[in-house]
């Protein structure tokens, strides 16, 4: 059995409220100290955003974010890694969440080639479907609609989930309602999130379903909702996530 198998077996034992391993583990498994392992890596990651930006840490690669922590003395240590790796290639239907993934591995890249920035926004997305689907809407609604999340690769969505978990005591399976875990989240392939200009952070609650901006779009069949109301994947409804890749509801 090599590494990756074990971590995706170990994290298929029991379910837990952060690292997918019992309580009862903790003696002979001593380098889980899951709180410390955590705070010390969401501090790290949140310097990193700094060093780099926050534009560019939406799509930094996993190999790019370690040679950065590395040149910011704040190299990640073993016990991180074995996390962040428990965390992407466990199962997170343990912990509730029952989205497919959408990335296969950790230390997958974007081609600078293949995405387009988004002007004042400080996200990018995807050319082809994506970026069609918001030119469209965009020409629709006008300067009050806005992307307030485009890609997101592994690095930034670790470093949302661990925030999550962090306001959340811990607690993966509250956490995973509102943030994929890495590897599940089709920001990664396509989807992206909009909302009303000076609406603030009532753009990620229902109250976003309230606006003009929403009903125009969704009366006007403009927009596809990848979690709806009383969706069987885990997720909160979420009406400003917007679906752009076909296939699997499910991630």
């Amino acid at each position: 059995m090599n590494r990756r198998e074990f971590l995706i077996t170990l994290a298929l034992l029991t379910e837990t409220t952060l690292f997918g391993i019992s309580e009862e583990f903790d003696d002979s498994l001593s380098i889980f100290n899951k709180d410390l392992i955590a705070i010390s890596l969401l501090k790290k990651l949140t310097k990193i955003q700094t060093q780099v930006g926050c534009r560019k840490f939406n799509i930094i690669s996993f190999d790019e974010m370690y040679k950065t922590a590395s040149y910011l003395k704040c190299a990640l240590t073993k016990k991180e890694i074995f996390y962040i790796e428990n965390i992407f290639y466990g199962n997170p239907k343990l912990y509730g969440f029952s989205g497919s993934r959408t990335i296969r591995s950790l230390t997958e890249s974007v081609n600078s080639k293949n995405i387009t920035y988004i002007e004042h926004s400080g996200h990018y997305l995807f050319k082809g479907d994506a970026i069609k689907k918001y030119k469209k809407i965009k020409n629709l609604i006008g300067p009050e609609l806005i992307l307030t999340s485009g890609i997101r690769m592994p690095v930034k969505q670790l470093y949302l989930f661990l925030k999550k978990s962090a306001v959340s005591n811990g607690n993966l399976r509250v956490a995973s309602t509102s943030i994929a875990p890495p590897g599940f989240t089709f920001h990664s392939i396509g989807d992206f999130d909009i909302g009303k200009a000076g609406y603030g952070m009532s753009n990620f609650t229902e109250r976003f379903e309230e606006t003009d901006v929403f009903k125009k779009l969704y009366d006007g069949q403009y927009i596809s909702i990848r979690y709806p109301k009383d969706n069987s994947f885990g997720v909160r409804y979420e009406p400003w996530h917007i679906k752009v890749v076909k296939g699997s509801d499910c991630a």
